[in-house]
């Protein structure tokens, strides 16, 4: 069961890519787990990718603390996912790396996993 959390919904631009309604590229979306991963706009590598939940957590950090088996779910989908796809992306040929942000540097209000690839 997901967990409510205080932040409205038209308030993650992440809900609204995964409605249609903004654009953006989703790598993969699973609609059973309820979590996805979609392109960032901002990259900070050839690839560079977001892992996040469809329920609009404001940070990665309220998600661990509130959930734990949510945010453990999150980090598996993430690495699981990524490793399926190393073949389709030459760019993850020599890795990836997930990092996620704590504290005031969360800049777009929904949990989220950074991934990676390594150069």
């Amino acid at each position: 069961m997901l967990e409510e959390f205080p932040l409205p919904i038209d308030e993650s631009p992440f809900v609204s890519v995964l409605n249609g309604t903004a654009p953006g590229t989703i790598i993969v979306r699973d609609d059973t787990a309820k979590f996805a991963i979609i392109e960032s706009v901002q990259p900070e590598a050839a690839i560079h990718w977001l892992a996040i939940p469809f329920e609009p957590i404001p940070s990665i950090e309220e998600l661990e603390t509130h959930n734990r088996a949510r945010f453990l779910d999150l980090l598996n989908f993430a690495i699981n996912q990524t490793k399926a796809l190393t073949d389709k992306y030459e760019n993850l040929g020599n890795g990836f790396t997930i990092k996620f942000h704590l504290g005031a540097f969360e800049t777009i209000p929904h949990a989220k996993l950074h991934i990676l690839s390594c150069e």
